[in-house]
């Protein structure tokens, strides 16, 4: 009797471990539903992918280059200042708006902020954007804009700060300015 119930517990606890799990998404079905929020984010706005780099490094309004290597698409509005090179250590600083949450269509702005956005620059090797603390997304144009640079920028959720890697939530940024901490202001 007591094999029975054992039986009957065990069975019971497969049951509901195997229905919870069913409900639950892969990653795989995390990366399909980013690639349909941005998939609808640029048909929505008349946006062009670029598969290559401008070759006079001009953007039209709703061009957008998509790194390869990262799946950041950006435009860059204005290349800023690009006759000084970012030191070790060196701090960049962005104020951004219109950054949207994709999935739940949130607005948000640190325009108004008394702190700005902050990332560190750990030192060359290779442009590599993994050498940016924080949020590597908003590092990818720093590769060609200097400080006072302005793009726009798509972030797939993986590029994005930890919050939007945990909840799996791709970014939209209408506007991004960088300044250098080394830079005359």
């Amino acid at each position: 009797m007591k094999r029975i119930h054992s039986v009957i517990i065990l069975f019971s606890v497969l049951l509901t471990f195997a229905t919870s799990c069913k409900d639950r998404m892969s990653y795989s079905d995390y990366l399909k539903e980013e690639r349909k929020a941005i998939e609808l984010l640029i048909h929505r706005n008349n946006f062009s992918v670029l598969e290559t780099f401008p070759k006079n490094g001009v953007f039209n309004e709703n061009d957008f280059y998509k790194d390869p290597e990262t799946g950041v698409y950006f435009n860059i509005i204005d290349y800023g200042d690009t006759t000084k090179n970012l030191v070790p250590s060196e701090k960049i600083f962005a104020r951004f708006s219109g950054m949207y949450f994709m999935k739940d269509t949130v607005e948000f702005s640190n325009q108004t902020s008394a702190m700005p956005f902050e990332m560190a620059f750990a030192g060359p090797v290779n442009n590599d954007t993994k050498n940016y603390y924080t949020v590597p997304g908003l590092a990818v144009p720093l590769t060609r804009v200097g400080h006072n640079g302005i793009v726009r920028l798509i972030v797939p959720f993986n590029m994005g700060s930890a919050n939007d890697r945990q909840q799996f939530q791709p970014t939209y940024y209408d506007y991004v300015e960088y300044r250098f901490e080394n830079q005359i202001w």
